[in-house]
């Protein structure tokens, strides 16, 4: 099997206005990685970048992408370890663009064994407990989300974004 063609697609997804110390953010800027081969079968990554934390953008993921595209066309996809450590060898950090080629290259891979992600990825297992952050905005309408988000939503643990004063 051969990767014959890699397409990347941007797409903002508008969201709550959500504030941290450094910046809001008012859309959620995605990159979408469709990884096709020669045996017809597609694999599908996604990533969010979120510059203010990840140092990363919409822009220079689909920049990076475009890098790694060249990089992979002819390669076997199923060879996930040395694809993945052909990213690295092309550019250091850059995590939130890489992870959309990761997730790309194993979704590929599950349908190549002819199972869905999770199986391939080990199967069922217990479920992982996050966290939901509550962005920076008045104590009152802080609080009035995380009371929802508990009461209502099933969410156990939250964290709370205070500001940028000390």
């Amino acid at each position: 099997m051969q990767i014959t063609q890699i397409e990347l697609f941007k797409y903002a997804i508008p969201m709550v206005p959500f504030t941290i110390a450094t910046g809001t953010m008012h859309f959620a800027q995605n990159l979408l990685v469709c990884v096709h081969t020669n045996d017809g079968l597609v694999g599908w990554g996604e990533s969010s970048a979120f510059p203010m934390i990840v140092g990363e953008t919409q822009a220079t993921c689909f920049e990076v992408g475009k890098e790694f595209s060249a990089i992979w066309k002819g390669k076997d996809p199923l060879d996930l370890g040395a694809r993945l450590a052909e990213l690295d060898l092309c550019i250091a950090r850059n995590y939130t663009a890489k992870s959309a080629f990761d997730l790309a290259l194993h979704d590929l891979a599950a349908k190549a064994a002819n199972q869905p992600l999770y199986a391939y990825l080990g199967g069922k297992t217990k479920a992982i407990e996050s966290d939901l952050t509550i962005g920076i905005g008045t104590p009152a309408a802080m609080a009035e989300q995380a009371i929802d988000f508990v009461n209502n939503r099933g969410v156990n643990t939250i964290k709370v974004k205070l500001g940028k004063d000390p």
